[in-house]
């Protein structure tokens, strides 16, 4: 809503993104973090627009029928998310819980509860499960959090290390300075497209972080260290 040239936007999902990014269909975007992680031999991190909480998101959701975590459970795991997984991830082994997870093409709550007996849900459909009363596990951002001291960053701005991208970022950065206008009208907007209360969507608005500071390079740089020690990917 605050981008200056909204017809030079494509609107699609962080996987999407990412695959026209190194194919060399698009320069630049908002990829997931590990995804960023993953190929930095071809991107380069603009500090500019990004995602990130400070503190119950309520969009980045653990949840069950009943259950609560114990050493054997299973999760069934949107593919729509690496980032989310990976503090997942991270929770689960510094609880010192057993699990496997099971990656799913669902993306809704009680569909991936049908698969297994926990599910990872974001976005939209974390907010939904969030108003349908399912057992809330963990707010996934909190705990990171609440472990690590360091605040979730889920989604950065990237950009092939061959592309100019001086205008979109320019947009980006004038983007970031009107958002805080645009955030009454997300709410009332979203709470009538997904059916949830306005109070939550409110809520939601009010703890997601789109700014580049200090602490989100903190946080890069830590999560990074994580994505090293799961995954092995080089930080």
């Amino acid at each position: 809503m605050a981008y200056p040239e909204p017809e030079e936007m494509l609107l699609a999902t962080p996987r999407e993104i990412i695959s026209l990014i190194t194919d060399g269909r698009l320069s630049c975007g908002m990829v997931s973090l590990v995804e960023y992680f993953t190929h930095r031999d071809i991107l380069d991190l603009e500090k500019t627009a990004v995602i990130s909480s400070s503190g119950p998101v309520i969009s980045t959701l653990l949840v069950s029928r009943g259950s609560m975590p114990h050493n054997g459970m299973n999760i069934a795991v949107t593919r729509h998310t690496r980032t989310t997984e990976m503090y997942l991830r991270y929770i689960l082994q510094c609880e010192g819980i057993e699990y496997e997870t099971r990656q799913s093409s669902s993306t809704e709550a009680r569909d991936l509860l049908n698969e297994a007996e926990f599910a990872l849900v974001i976005g939209d459909e974390a907010l939904k499960a969030f108003r349908d009363g399912f057992r809330i596990i963990w707010d996934i951002g909190y705990e990171f959090n609440r472990i690590s001291s360091h605040g979730p960053v889920f989604a950065v701005t990237v950009k092939r290390k061959d592309a100019d991208c001086t205008g979109e970022i320019s947009h980006l950065n004038t983007a970031l300075q009107n958002a805080h206008e645009f955030r009454e009208r997300c709410a009332t907007e979203s709470s009538r497209n997904l059916g949830i209360p306005q109070a939550v969507l409110k809520r939601y608005y009010s703890l997601v972080r789109y700014e580049f500071t200090t602490e989100t390079s903190r946080s890069i740089e830590f999560a990074s260290s994580v994505a090293h020690e799961l995954y092995g990917i080089d930080p």
